[in-house]
């Protein structure tokens, strides 16, 4: 006996010293063996510490373990970690450590954070492990590693998985994980369990799921061929609420395939609420809650990014005989009753579709009974009939909110679509209105209110008002709503009153409104961010009334506003909005527009270093009389930043230094000297934008200095697009214009400029500089109200592809029509003179009138350089030499500022001083049909060609040349498009006393020339 123990203890030392030596006989052949396997099986960056073998940890297998193990992901976050674990073990055969290959078969993963990320194309930095190379022969090494894993398992660990492309986020902290299944298999069972300390759902950033404990026991079968994962036995526990799913999920090359059904039948109304956001579920930790509850949701179709493809998501809910006790609450809740159905297809928010067609409970004899059903968010289509009468303070200590009051009365009944309907006002300006809103009932009322912010230190104590509104056919402007008894009160801030009002017909409104707020006591009961606000405000508003201008109607009216050292500071620009102060009235007495008065002493404030005051008292809106004082700098560039407003690089200085004082009627009758107008305006960098113009206007610098109706400008300059110009000159009637409607602006003006883009102008024309010239559209409009003369001279005015040098002339605009007179420039390098009319008449039509006069240019040049010249005289394409023109012609411009050829009219004169018809098909087919070469290619000179143009027809008149002794003469007529006919004679030498007879048909491209007289009829003309 003692042998048999003594051999047996001999063996268990030899066993436990094996135990402790042969990790260290072998670390270096199985870490190297991990790591050639690690080299050719992934592509991330891996790197890990110190390595180590153990019989003790995983006993009785082997374990190697990887310290400090690390793995960036895949391109393109290989700069990124996916991987850090304080320690990863891989559990090894320890019958395979002598033998030609190293089996690997259960991995483990301690105090791992695991970060997965998808971009939004769907691109993963989970792709690391490199694609298999099949190849017929095997590597020849000594010693190889196989990873045949049966098991996964993961402890005290964390993991986020963000994917932008759905996007959705999940963040798992405390993760403890085991799956077991032969992951070497295409078609394997994977049996896990989970435990999740705290779990969160982000999707579209918004929270759905915050820190709730998750126990899960998961059968997935998965298949590998087809990238499927199908779940079939699955329970999860949210909290303390079960919860069974079951379903597939399939990759596919663009994204997932993805059917889940998840259940939790017959559960307790208690365990519903555990697994709500902590903000609710805390606080109802020491609530009874019973009752029936169900919930069952789907997602179901394909999410595919590049398509934005997205499943269907529903969510239904069923509460039947629920109560919520709260024990510091004096009533509970009972007979909790709810029917809920919601659908949200293709995730698409305007998509969704709630009908809650039941929600009921009782307090007491306090009572909630309510219908909802909503279809669609953007044009929503609304069906709601509520009635409640609650005592609120009752119901939040059921939900333990201490810092809610009040009774609380609401009957609603709304039925009907809420839509919006594009309206254009102008030319380019689109507005968003509504078009429809439901049809609804409302009364409502709210007496002894009180709320209160848990984290503020003072309450809002009195919130009471009666409220009614009425809608009977959907147009919004058939609503009215009467809110009567109000009274909100906050320390001393308080409202009071009533307002009643309507907006059919008329609009027609009843108001008392008293009111008092110290802005910086805002904070103290309302959380402002990022905010700093004070200044004292006063209110003071009755009116009673309608208001209709064109009836000149106005509530009688009552009104006060005074604000005192008013301040704004936000987080957005260093300086502060300060001194703000506010004194301003407005009275009406008799109804009318004429008994109205609107008195401002003052409006101030400073920004920076830069004050500013108003001062206003403006009476009888009938006949306007007038006294205005503005002095001080607005820097727009700084105001738009203390706000964010968008459009944050805007730019621009106004500084104001003017009295104006007068009556409507004096400047009307022309009376200026009853007016007191005078100062000035100085401005910097401001930029105006005109509803007739695609661009805005920059005015770098300007001078407007006022007197009386007129508003002088000096050392103006500014530029629009790539077009720059300076002016100095004056405006008069500036008054009634302001006051009118129907005034026009008269002015002289001075106007110079470097370059002018006359293209940039077109109303349409969205493109800069140059480039706009060759896909400019719309026409360039003229302002109806203005009167204004101008001496103009341009360097270089580009228009339509052309150079036009050193313009100057006298340029009217009156009522719509530019006129040009006396116009001398240089195209082609050739002088011409120019009188013209031109009047837009839509924004993609207008009206010419021009004429014209170039006593030499070259022919060639004009045909090449200048389009309209080109398809007036489309024959010159090959002719060379000097001529003259003189032409009159007016039409239609079509919406690319083109001609209209039919609606084309003139006549004039084509000289043709010296010029070569090399090439020229008619005369070439003349030569040809009388066997006179001679005529081919002819050289002319001082030859006169008078024209008119009607209906898009060329009507020349009988002229002469001379060509090689022959005397041929020509008239007919030649359509824009090409056709031809035209009578002539060939007059022989000596004397041309003698001639041969010709018709010309056909078109400019193929001339037929017969020996005979024209006895075709007219060409077929075309109307507009």
């Amino acid at each position: 006996m003692k042998k048999v123990l003594k051999i047996t203890g001999i063996s268990l030392i030899t066993i436990v010293l094996l135990l402790f030596v042969t990790p260290y006989l072998l670390p270096d052949t199985i870490s190297k063996e991990a790591q050639k396997w690690v080299n050719k099986n992934i592509q991330g960056e891996v790197k890990f510490g110190q390595s180590s073998l153990s019989f003790f940890k995983h006993f009785p297998s082997l374990t190697l373990s990887l310290n400090d193990f690390t793995l960036k992901g895949a391109a393109p976050f290989q700069k990124e970690t996916l991987l850090y674990a304080k320690e990863l073990s891989f559990r090894v055969n320890l019958g395979s450590v002598f033998s030609s290959e190293i089996k690997i078969d259960q991995i483990f993963l301690d105090q791992a954070d695991i970060h997965v990320k998808v971009d939004e194309k769907g691109n993963a930095n989970y792709n690391v492990f490199k694609s298999k190379v099949d190849t017929s022969a095997k590597a020849q090494d000594t010693i190889s590693t196989a990873v045949k894993i049966e098991g996964i398992f993961i402890n005290k660990s964390n993991l986020i998985y963000d994917d932008l492309s759905i996007p959705m986020m999940v963040k798992a902290t405390g993760l403890n994980y085991s799956g077991k299944g032969d992951l070497s298999k295409a078609i394997f069972d994977l049996k896990s369990n989970a435990v999740i300390d705290t779990l969160d759902l982000y999707y579209n950033k918004q929270a759905y799921l915050v820190h709730k404990k998750i126990n899960a026991k998961l059968l997935t079968k998965i298949n590998t061929n087809s990238l499927d994962l199908i779940f079939n036995e699955n329970d999860l526990k949210i909290n303390s609420l079960p919860i069974q799913f079951v379903g597939r999920f399939s990759f596919l090359k663009d994204g997932y395939d993805i059917n889940f059904k998840t259940v939790a039948k017959e559960t307790d109304l208690h365990n519903i609420f555990t697994a709500l956001p902590p903000a609710i579920a805390d606080r109802m930790e020491k609530t009874n809650i019973k009752g029936y509850a169900e919930i069952n949701a789907s997602l179901i179709g394909k999410y595919l990014a590049k398509s934005k493809t997205m499943p269907a998501l529903a969510f239904n809910m069923k509460i039947r005989d629920g109560e919520i006790n709260n024990p510091k609450a004096p009533l509970p809740i009972r007979n909790l009753f709810l029917n809920l159905q919601t659908r949200l297809p293709g995730l698409n928010p305007d998509s969704l579709y709630i009908n809650m067609d039941s929600l009921y409970f009782t307090m007491g004899k306090d009572h909630v009974n309510a219908v909802v059903k909503l279809n669609g968010l953007k044009n929503p289509e609304v069906h709601v009939k509520t009635r409640a009468a609650i005592d609120l303070e009752k119901w939040a200590r059921v939900f333990q909110l201490e810092h809610l009051k009040g009774r609380l009365a609401l009957d609603l009944k709304a039925d009907g679509k809420y839509t919006k309907k594009v309206v254009k006002s102008g030319i380019r300006q689109i507005d968003t209105v509504i078009a429809t809103i439901p049809r609804f009932d409302l009364k409502s009322s709210l007496t002894g209110g009180y709320f209160k912010y848990a984290s503020l230190p003072v309450a809002i104590d009195h919130i009471n008002f009666s409220l009614t509104g009425e809608n009977k056919d959907g147009q919004y402007k058939s609503t009215w709503f009467d809110i009567s008894q109000i009274h909100i009160q906050a320390l001393d801030n308080y409202i009071r009153g009533f307002v009643n009002f309507r907006t059919t017909d008329n609009i027609t409104v009843n108001s008392d409104l008293k009111s008092v707020f110290n802005f910086a006591e805002l904070k103290s009961f309302y959380p402002v961010k990022d905010l700093d606000l004070s200044g004292v405000l006063n209110l003071d508003v009755k009116t009673k009334g309608s208001y209709n201008k064109r009836k000149r109607l106005f509530p009688v009216t009552e009104a006060t506003i005074h604000l005192n050292n008013g301040r704004i500071k936000t987080k957005n620009f260093d300086q502060a909005l300060e001194h703000i102060v506010v004194d301003a009235s407005l009275v009406n007495q008799d109804g009318t527009l004429k008994g109205t008065r609107l008195n401002i002493k003052p409006v101030s404030f400073q920004l920076g270093t830069q004050p500013f005051l108003l001062k206003a008292d403006v009476k009888n809106f009938d006949n306007v009389a007038y006294r205005v004082q503005s002095k001080g700098t607005i820097d727009i560039g700084k105001i738009y930043k203390l706000f964010a407003l968008k459009g944050y690089g805007v730019k621009g200085t106004v500084f104001t230094n003017v009295s104006l004082q007068g009556l409507q009627s004096d400047a009307m009758a022309g009376r200026y000297g009853k007016l007191n107008n005078k100062g000035k305006v100085v401005v910097h960098d401001l930029a105006l934008q005109s509803d007739l113009f695609p661009k805005s206007f920059l005015i770098k610098n300007g001078v407007f200095s006022f007197f009386q109706d007129k508003m002088k400008f000096e050392q103006f300059n500014a530029t629009y697009g790539a077009s720059d110009f300076k002016m100095d000159g004056e405006l008069g009637n500036v008054v009634n214009y302001a006051l009118s409607k129907t005034a026009k602006l008269t002015g002289q003006f001075n106007l110079q400029s470097k370059h002018l883009f006359a293209d940039e102008l077109m109303v349409y024309n969205e493109g800069t500089g140059i480039t706009a010239t060759s896909s400019g559209s719309g026409v360039i409009l003229i302002p109806d109200n203005l009167n204004v003369s101008l001496t103009a001279s341009a360097d270089a005015v580009h228009y339509k592809g052309m150079l036009i040098k050193n313009a100057k002339g006298s340029l009217g605009l009156n009522g719509g029509v530019m006129t040009l007179s006396q116009t001398a420039f240089n195209i082609i390098d050739a002088p011409v003179t120019m009188d013209a009319t031109y009047k837009s008449l839509t924004p993609k039509s207008a009206v010419f009138d021009y004429h014209i006069l170039a006593k030499e240019f070259n022919i060639a040049r004009a045909y090449k350089e200048i389009k309209m010249f080109r398809e007036l005289a489309s024959s010159a394409g090959k002719a060379k030499g000097i001529v003259g023109l003189d032409y009159q012609l007016s039409g239609k411009l079509n919406q690319n500022m083109a001609p209209v050829y039919p609606s084309l009219k003139g006549g004039g004169t084509l000289s043709l001083k010296k010029i070569s018809l090399s090439g020229f098909k008619f005369m070439n087919a003349v030569g040809k049909a009388t066997k006179r070469d001679s005529l081919s290619n002819p050289d002319l000179s001082e030859v006169n060609i008078k024209s008119t143009i009607n209906k898009n027809i060329i009507t020349i008149e009988r002229f002469k040349m001379r060509v090689a002794g022959f005397r041929p003469r020509f008239e007919g007529q030649v359509s824009f498009d090409g056709r031809l006919n035209m009578s002539g004679r060939l007059g022989l030498p000596p004397f041309g006393l003698i001639g041969i007879p010709l018709s010309i048909t056909g078109t400019q491209e193929k001339p037929k020339v017969s020996l005979k007289r024209n006895k075709e009829g007219k060409l077929e003309e075309t109307e507009e």
